[in-house]
């Protein structure tokens, strides 16, 4: 879930939860998020996407073995030692997050994914970040020659970038 969370950012021109319908058809695509995902309004969005952006610089800096943003790190940290503000309420054939009358579907969600993100740091596998150019995605470290988040997209256009070099070099 942090993963899949900070990769809605892919790209520093491509933001997968830009806007109330990306997040819905985002949100939509998990199963437990779907209810309160569609309760977000604008304001929510805003939050979540800051939420965003610091589960992917912390989840960023363990991949790369450095020392994350101190400030991005410590909002993660206080959001995830919060009290929950969610229940989990039965639906179907399934949990999903509920929001108690005082809280917001944004802040249980922001709590829910700082929380995941703070997990997978501490007890999860071992993450990487993607070699292609301009690409900010992470994923699990499964393999230790894995370059790339996807072989048919930043692969293969590494490999493109790769050929032409090759064959449109000036004589020397």
């Amino acid at each position: 879930m942090a993963v899949g969370f900070a990769n809605t950012r892919s790209s520093p021109r491509r933001d997968r939860i830009e806007g109330i319908d990306r997040w819905h058809a985002w949100s939509d695509a998990r199963d437990g998020l779907r209810t309160l995902g569609r309760a977000v309004d604008a304001d929510g969005l805003a939050e979540l996407r800051a939420v965003r952006d610091d589960v992917q610089e912390v989840l960023r800096a363990a991949a790369l073995a450095r020392t994350p943003d101190h400030a991005a790190a410590e909002r993660l940290l206080w959001l995830a030692r919060t009290p929950p503000p969610f229940g989990l309420g039965w639906r179907g054939d399934r949990y999903e997050l509920t929001v108690p009358p005082d809280g917001t579907p944004a802040a249980a969600l922001a709590h829910h994914l700082a929380s995941a993100a703070v997990g997978l740091l501490v007890t999860g596998p071992p993450l990487a970040v993607c070699q292609g150019e301009n690409c900010l995605k992470l994923f699990v470290a499964t393999r230790a020659d894995r370059r790339w988040c996807d072989g048919a997209a930043c692969g293969n256009r590494a490999r493109v970038r790769s050929h032409h070099r090759r064959h449109n070099r000036p004589d020397v």
